[in-house]
């Protein structure tokens, strides 16, 4: 994909996730994307590290993940193109990152420097809007998430994530999908053999 076609795939996914923008091109909001094409394993942002670009994912995926001071890894989402990523805290209050972004995959992404695109969401009410459904949404799987921890077994929580995540569940490690619902490796084995049984 050139520049081009990934700007197009940016407003189309805008268009198609949110209905609310209206633009040919990226122009029309005053957006300027930069294309870059990160290697599976690369950092797309550090932890502890200043984190001011909002991407546009249009191939590949990636993975949040935080790790303690004693090195545990914790995966704490997947971002599957076409979506958005970032560090919204990092962006606003220019901050260091409180996790990583870790390519599981090539990620082909579209760069917005947060500054000036949180200028371009001042000035086109359209776009501000459809950014604010985007933060609706995550919010919302955000509370869902924390429900699940709360509420649902360690096998429902599996379950949950092989629904809301078909793209996923066979190009990731397993140690990867045990983190983000919140058990060990040998407990999802365990989940894995006993729903195989069933």
């Amino acid at each position: 994909m050139n520049q081009r076609e990934i700007e197009r795939s940016f407003l189309n996914f805008l268009k198609q996730s949110f209905h609310l923008i209206d633009a040919v091109d990226l122009t029309d909001l005053d957006l300027q994307g930069e294309v870059h094409c990160y290697r599976k394993g690369d950092l797309l942002i550090q932890q502890g590290r200043p984190a001011p670009k909002l991407y546009y994912f249009a191939k590949g995926f990636a993975r949040y993940v935080c790790v303690s001071p004693e090195g545990k890894e914790f995966t704490q989402s997947f971002a599957c193109s076409p979506n958005i990523a970032g560090s919204t805290r990092a962006m606003v209050l220019n901050a260091p990152a409180l996790f990583s972004i870790e390519a599981l995959d090539d990620v082909l992404c579209l760069e917005f420097d947060w500054s000036h695109f949180s200028q371009s969401l001042q000035r086109h009410p359209g776009l501000l809007a459809t950014y604010t459904k985007m933060l609706e949404a995550l919010f919302i799987g955000k509370e869902e998430r924390i429900y699940g921890f709360v509420q649902l077994t360690a096998e429902q929580r599996y379950l949950n994530f092989l629904e809301q995540n078909p793209q996923l569940s066979n190009k990731i490690p397993l140690q990867y999908i045990a983190s983000y619902i919140g058990i060990t490796p040998v407990a999802l084995s365990r989940i894995r053999k006993k729903l195989r049984l069933d």
